[in-house]
């Protein structure tokens, strides 16, 4: 097992690309952002150019009517038991499904995987990027009180609109953890088959601080010398058998 820095991962503004090499390899038109809202990954220019059938899904009605008119918005709650999940929404067979910095937000990412399953078509592809919480601020993230989290952002961040489209939600990170046998025997048991598994090293928290980002910089050369699997964020690619 490999993993690679931080400055390699496809997820954030490279995503389009990385999705746009399944396009090219697979046969897909109809896409489910979940987890969209207020920010759909994917900008109309792109869908038109690839004639896609292209809807946001999200729990948040909120957060939903902050999405363009351009892409179908489909209200429903990815983590809701499959009882509940079922009566929420048709069957919809997907090409593909894909998350973005969603799943950690998950409080059960098990039966999210599986709500993912129904809505993809045999061999569809389900794609998720999210972060891990090895690295330092992320850890603080994950063990804070969340108002107490929320102020430290607000200080850190202070230019983020976080009552428009960049708000804070509570953090679980429930089964996104490295790569590794146990997670991807837990994924076939699931019902997919595991494309790509990688996990990637470093962040750019510190950016503009620069006794800290020289030492988070030379940090994170260490640790992909010596492959440790201190990472910060991972890309998943599955397929549906």
């Amino acid at each position: 097992m490999t993993y690679k820095s931080i400055e390699e991962y496809p997820g954030w503004l490279n995503a389009p690309a990385y999705l746009e090499s399944f396009l090219a390899q697979h046969r897909i038109r109809r896409i489910a952002d979940i987890g969209g809202g207020a920010n759909p990954l994917l900008d109309e220019a792109f869908v038109r150019r690839h004639g896609l059938d292209y809807a946001v899904l999200d729990v948040s009605a909120t957060e939903l009517a902050k999405a363009p008119d351009w892409c179908r918005k489909i209200q429903v709650d990815i983590g809701a038991p499959g009882e509940r999940f079922d009566a929420s929404i048709a069957r919809e067979p997907f090409d593909l499904v894909f998350t973005h910095m969603l799943l950690e937000h998950i409080p059960d990412v098990r039966q999210a995987h599986l709500n993912i399953h129904r809505l993809l078509r045999p061999g569809g592809l389900a794609i998720h990027f999210y972060p891990t919480p090895y690295s330092l601020p992320l850890l603080i993230n994950r063990w804070l009180p969340a108002r107490l989290s929320f102020l430290l952002l607000r200080l850190w961040q202070p230019w983020r609109d976080f009552d428009g489209n960049l708000g804070k939600f509570p953090a679980y990170y429930d089964l996104c953890g490295n790569p590794g046998p146990q997670l991807t025997r837990t994924l076939e048991s699931l019902g997919y088959e595991v494309l790509q598994h990688t996990g990637y090293i470093g962040h750019f928290y510190y950016v503009g601080i620069p006794g800290l980002e020289r030492a988070e910089r030379l940090l994170r050369r260490l640790l992909l010398r010596w492959q440790w699997p201190i990472t910060s964020c991972i890309v998943l690619a599955l397929r549906r058998r």
